[in-house]
């Protein structure tokens, strides 16, 4: 049997026990991350689900412009989803905890708290693209997230030769007669700098994200410290098959 606590400080990501010069998280909690939450908080409200994705995500967010958008899509939502055959089903018209988390990514674009980075020749960032930040969310929301190139494979990748587009199947290449190693002739365009109107070129590679000063304030002086002082005493024994022996200590509302 071992202790399971929902956030271990300040700061930390959940489930996340301080381990040397890192952190670890229990097998368990990789693959239902939000069913443990529902198992050690059984009375959690819809409330309690959109605060937990928010601190997620900005916890994740840092305030550097190097962040590659695909980490804060790793936290498994459901029990075993699997982005690279599930991406394509966020965009069907069923209510999801997957679509309330992209909400809540929004909100926090809107609010000025995190922002979203093309990695150009010069950086470029999402909320000067359009008119108003909202047709800036709508445009990234429709073409990166519903579209799913935060997890694009390279057989998707599109390679560019002489002006002209090809699929990794029909690139023209060079093989090595003496290893058999292929070379795709041209550029990719799935690990190459992109801009902001060409979309079908984006991926998890070329966009980045990062949490403005405004959300790093935010995150520091009230959302961590708020989200901490609520599950600190928070902590229940589990067997090695993850089910929930006793609770220890409770949630401070």
């Amino acid at each position: 049997m071992k202790r399971l606590k929902l956030i271990y400080g300040i700061g930390h990501q959940v489930f996340s026990k301080p381990q040397g010069i890192g952190y670890d998280r229990d097998e368990i909690v990789e693959e239902d991350l939000l069913g443990c939450f529902l198992a050690i908080n059984p009375q959690a409200t819809k409330t309690d689900i959109l605060e937990l994705f928010e601190y997620m995500l900005m916890c994740m967010i840092c305030d550097k412009e190097s962040h590659e958008s695909d980490e804060i899509f790793w936290f498994p939502l459901a029990h075993r989803i699997c982005y690279q055959t599930m991406r394509f089903e966020l965009n069907k018209p069923m209510p999801s905890f997957e679509s309330a988390y992209f909400e809540i990514l929004g909100e926090l674009f809107l609010a000025d708290y995190v922002d979203f980075i093309a990695e150009e020749s010069q950086i470029t960032h999402l909320s000067k693209q359009k008119e108003d930040k909202y047709q800036a969310w709508i445009y990234f929301r429709d073409n990166f997230l519903y579209q799913g190139a935060f997890y694009r494979d390279d057989e998707e990748d599109i390679f560019i030769v002489d002006g002209k587009e090809y699929t990794k199947e029909n690139c023209p290449k060079i093989v090595k007669e003496n290893d058999k190693k292929v070379t795709y002739m041209g550029y990719s365009t799935m690990y190459s700098p992109t801009s902001w109107d060409t979309p079908k070129y984006w991926s998890q590679y070329n966009i980045w994200v990062a949490r403005t000063p405004k959300g790093t304030k935010y995150y520091n002086e009230i959302l961590a410290p708020r989200f901490y002082n609520k599950y600190k005493d928070l902590e229940v024994e589990i067997d090695n098959k993850g089910n929930i022996i006793r609770w220890i200590g409770e949630i401070n509302r």
